[in-house]
């Protein structure tokens, strides 16, 4: 079995600093994957990232774009600087230079302007020979460069175009010494580069690197690192500054200069008269550095929709460049310097107070849900549901139950009863009154949205299909405007369409489309800060009804930060003419731009219009302004910040994808999310019960708090198909499909062992085994000779009790050709060694083929934990029900399979023995036929390449669909104790706890041996009933 792109770190000689150094070369490693993640989709034409990566990983589109971002960020800078006019020879030196073929990438893509010019690749010495040997072995990079010399000095490898120096940049006299008698640096232009490098270095050594480059005569730096634009407190510092404390590579410089005004004065007491800086994300907004066209076609090579998420990574990082020349003019680096003490706070004259309920472990973790009114356990208090949205894993058709009582109750009702809309995120669903709330579209990828749109009946608790959509619609809004009737705004169609519609449903009308009234009409948005001001009651929908529309993403991907005013007349006489909307732009909003965002949560509550989180344009959404509150009245806007205000025990929210809806006198908090860059993932570890107060009332806080109760599972569920009718009958089952999901890191993988649920993992690579592994092939390598034991059954279905098959010896080759005409043999190999003692080891068992198959890195805690890996080849014959004690994932290599999963709760139903692991049950006939009341049914349908995770304990069994099946199976050890103690070959062992209790409860039940019987049999009922009540409570 390959390896995983990682090995675990052994003993080590080496001195502390010495690590510290392997630590900070490790970080070039993953970077370079992402870079050629990049360069792969978005720059076919050039290919020179793939010379330093030996295995393509596709990353996800957050970690694309946001490397783009970074690569085209000091592309612009080196560009701008190879193109300034001048007689004198230019030097572009990368200082940490890692692996990045920036010399190649200019030299191909600038060519005109390389004449003379020489670039300079500095870093670790280690490091720089590695690079070397690529160079010299790559001949698309080495033919660029002409009288190419290699040495073993101070220069590792020289030419016309480009040089290598083994460099520690912490030795500034040995980097002087080095450039000196290389260049003519006082008559050179000369550009230092520092992409995230020089960040891992201490402080004082960075700093005197920089004062050092500043004596340059005609310097010009160029530094692209990391911000806390927020503090460190905010979600996205802090896991990002615990990531690289992880890697044991810290961040030091963000730690003493946290914010681009404190870069800016770093680099002018180093010496450095002229600086522009900003952060990323306002640099993706400059129409100079990324033009229209280009954004645009970032979508058209690749869905996009994470852009919380984007613009949190763009406010995390920063562009500096400082010139030497006093003179030197900005706008040649396309970067206006940022003032330095920009206030950008709205006035706060109230405040809002927080408090937090914690989530039970794995629950209550969702994003880009919404939420609907619940019936509570009485008619006077609402519970509160939040349906949908993405979970930990995977997008979730099911509901959170909140509630602010203090007793919990048991819903008369559930949705068991009823179809429920299909998985989905980004969709809206809005309280109409009269104990009914409509769902409008949502989407489940970029390029998917949905069509179907379902009422919600509180007291019956049932959900109702009503009318589709014209289009697919996600990141919409919608507003009640009284009477039954919903006004629906612009949204996305997909991933490169938004629509232009403003849309109005009642249920005599269905969908309308709005005309548009006289005045300027709003550029399509979607994502938009869009609420309805109105204090008329919502009610009676005779008055006009009016509100705001701000900000939102347009179709090139650029924040807008206009306001307007929207005005819906009498909407009580829809049914007999066209709805007209019209706008009006709010110009007295202007000076309000925190208004104008994207992805924010819009409420109405008590009489005003309060806007929550999200993103705006250019820069970071602060912790002073993340919450506030408007009232409109004409054209004119009355603000004001309402700042949370928690005690140190309550943890600051991330303010992007929750839900938030009005409880009365509170606003109720849920969920909440994002994916922090390459780092990790942030998720709201509770749900916030907010009370806004102004300052100058001196109330107290309410002594409200919500809780999370329970997650009601949908156990019937459909899209868009209006005719579709419920499947379940008391004797018949639903069968649920497992869901596909994509693991992009190992912590992902983790996080979907700890959710203990089966899910069919895509898009990983397990080597070349899915195109090699023919029969042929494997008959040729591992030899056709070769004894193996394999099941011979004599029927389809093998069952383990009656013993319907024989354990047989045959020859490879014959068992190949048998099974190809169809016989009924299934192999799972045993350890070539001792099959007695040994657990299976495809790498000892199998090593002519064992270096086809890889478990890629994202599964390296598979790899870490293994127990055993038994290869299986399995002809047209079904096994046997049974569970595993250990985790395993089961890797499908050529052909396809089907399995059969029941949860570990549905054991019961399947006449398990006392001590066995395996049941008589043929599932697959029982399903068809009769069915098994009770049991919850799930399945997998295999193809080459998937990967399928199996918890501990789920039920399962499996038949090929393909006449044959070939798959590797690794099971791993996921708890840390209570394991069986000796030898488990087939890690099917049952717990050491499960086996001491087995022999307590015989202990316990010939204790009873002397007593009558009716006595016995009356206190053994009893104890019966006592471990019940305990399994219950679990």
């Amino acid at each position: 079995m390959a390896a995983p792109g990682i090995k675990p770190t052994r003993g080590s000689n080496k001195s502390k600093s010495q690590l510290q150094d392997d630590s900070i070369m490790g970080t070039n490693n993953s970077s370079i994957v992402s870079k050629r993640s990049v360069e792969r989709l978005y720059y076919p034409n050039e290919q020179f990232f793939r010379h330093f990566v030996k295995k393509l990983q596709r990353r996800s589109p957050l970690i694309n774009r946001g490397y783009w971002l970074r690569m085209k960020a000091i592309d612009q800078v080196v560009r701008q600087f190879l193109e300034q006019n001048s007689e004198k020879p230019k030097i572009v030196i990368n200082l940490g230079c890692g692996y990045d073929p920036l010399p190649w990438q200019c030299l191909t893509r600038y060519k005109s302007y390389c004449h003379e010019t020489r670039f300079v690749d500095i870093d670790y010495r280690d490091l720089m020979l590695k690079k070397r040997s690529v160079v010299e072995s790559a001949e698309d990079l080495n033919s660029l460069l002409t009288n190419r010399v290699v040495s073993e000095g101070d220069i590792l490898l020289q030419s016309d175009q480009y040089f290598q120096i083994g460099c520690d940049l912490r030795d500034l006299g040995n980097l002087d010494r080095i450039l000196s008698s290389t260049f003519d640096l006082e008559n050179s232009l000369v550009l230092l580069t520092a992409e995230v490098s020089i960040t891992y270095m201490n402080v004082e050594a960075a700093d005197a690197l920089i004062s050092w480059a500043s004596k340059l005569p005609q310097a010009r730096f160029c530094l692209l690192e990391q911000l806390l634009p927020d503090g460190k407190d905010h979600p996205f510092s802090q896991t990002m500054m615990a990531h690289f404390n992880k890697l044991q590579t810290p961040l030091r410089a963000v730690e003493k200069y946290p914010t681009t005004s404190a870069q800016q004065l770093r680099f002018r007491s180093l010496g450095w008269p002229t600086i522009s800086i900003c952060n990323l994300w306002k640099l993706w907004s400059l129409p100079d550095f990324v033009s229209s066209a280009e954004r645009e076609y970032l979508d058209s090579v690749e869905p996009f929709d994470e852009w919380e998420e984007f613009a949190l990574f763009g406010c995390h990082y920063f562009l500096l460049i400082a010139d030497t020349s006093p003179g030197s003019s900005t706008k040649s680096m396309l970067i206006e310097p940022e003032t330095m003490n920009s206030d950008h706070t709205l006035d706060c004259n109230s405040a809002t107070h927080a408090f937090f309920t914690e989530y039970p472990k794995a629950q209550g973790c969702r994003k880009f849900a919404a939420a609907m009114p619940l019936a509570g356990q009485n008619r006077t208090m609402d519970d509160i549901g939040v349906f949908g949205g993405m979970g930990l894993t995977t997008r979730l058709n099911s509901f959170d139950v909140y509630s602010s009582s203090s007793t919990e109750h048991i819903r008369a009702t559930s949705l068991t009863s009823s179809a429920t809309p299909s998985t989905r995120m980004c969709h809206t669903i809005t309280d109409l009154g009269e104990g009914v709330a409509l769902l409008v579209g949502g989407r489940t990828s970029p390029d998917n949205g949905l069509v179907d749109c379902w009422l919600y009946h509180k007291w019956l608790d049932v959900w109702e299909q009503v009318d589709d959509l014209p289009e697919p619609l996600y990141r919409h809004q919608a507003v009640n405007l009284g009477g039954g009737l919903l006004l629906v705004s612009n949204g996305r169609i997909d991933s490169r369409k938004i629509s232009a519609e403003y849309l109005v449903w009642s249920r005599k009308t269905g969908w309308l489309k709005c005309a548009y009234g006289e005045g300027d009409i709003p550029p399509p948005t979607y994502g938009a800060t869009f609420g309805s001001c109105s204090q008329e009651d919502p009610a009676d929908p005779s008055h006009t009804r009016y509100g705001v529309l701000a900000g939102g993403m347009s179709l090139d991907s650029s924040m807008q930060q206009t306001s307007w005013r929207w005005e819906l007349s009498r909407p009580n006489e829809l049914a007999h003419q066209q709805p007209i909307i019209s706008f009006r732009r709010l110009n007295s909003f202007e000076s309000h731009a925190d208004i104008a965002r994207f992805g924010a949560s819009v409420v109405n509550h008590q009489g005003q219009l309060y806007v929550i989180g999200g993103i705006i344009k250019n820069r970071i959404l602060q912790a002073s302004n993340e919450i506030c509150a408007f009232r409109l009245q004409g054209c004119a806007g009355f603000f004001s910040a309402a700042p949370l205000s928690r005690p140190p025990d309550i943890p600051r929210p991330l303010l992007v994808g929750m839900t938030v809806v009005s409880t009365g006198e509170t606003l109720l908090l849920m969920g909440g999310s994002a994916v922090c860059f390459s780092f990790g993932t942030f998720w709201n570890r509770g749900c916030f019960t907010l009370w806004p107060v102004a300052q100058s009332s001196g109330s107290k806080p309410v002594n409200i708090s919500w809780k999370l109760l329970r997650t009601v599972e949908a156990k019937i569920s459909h899209g868009n198909s209006k005719d579709s009718t419920p499947e379940a009958t008391s004797s018949q089952n639903i069968m649920k499909h497992l869901p596909r999901i994509r693991v992009l890191s190992s912590e992902d993988f983790e996080k979907v062992v700890q959710s203990s649920s089966p899910v069919i993992l895509e898009c990983l690579d397990i080597g070349s085994c899915t195109k090699k592994w023919t029969a042929e092939y494997l008959k040729d390598q591992i030899g056709a000779d070769r004894e193996v034991i394999v099941h011979q059954a004599t029927t389809e279905h093998m069952n383990f009790k009656t013993k319907n098959f024989a354990y047989v010896s045959k020859k490879f080759g014959e068992f190949m050709d048998q099974i190809e005409s169809g016989d009924k043999l299934y192999l799972r190999s045993l350890s070539s060694e001792k099959p007695s003692e040994k657990a299976a080891d495809i790498t000892h068992d199998f090593p002519t083929i064992s270096g086809d198959f890889r478990l890629p890195y994202e599964l390296k805690m598979v790899l870490e934990n293994a127990h055993s890996s038994p290869l299986r080849i399995s002809g047209p014959v079904n096994m046997w029900l049974h569970y595993d004690v250990m985790a395993n994932v089961l890797c499908q290599v050529r052909g396809s399979k089907r399995l059969l999963l029941f949860p570990p709760s549905d054991i019961k139903h399947f006449s398990f023995e006392p001590g066995a692991s395996s049941s008589h049950v043929n599932v697959f006939d029982n399903l068809q036929n009769a069915g098994i009341p009770g049991a919850h049914p799930h399945e997998a349908l295999l193809q080459p390449g998937d990967v399928l995770f199996l918890p501990p304990l789920w039920l399962h069994t499996a038949s090929p669909t393909s006449g044959w099946s070939i798959s590797v199976n690794i099971f791993f050890r996921n708890l840390s104790t209570g394991y069986a103690a000796g030898k488990d070959v087939y890690g099917n062992r049952d717990l050491q706890a499960y086996e001491k209790g087995r022999q307590d409860i015989a202990k316990i039940a010939s204790s009873f041996d002397k007593l009558p019987a009716d006595v016995r049999g009356f206190y053994l009922q009893r104890l019966v009933e006592e471990f019940k009540q305990k399994v219950r409570h679990l």
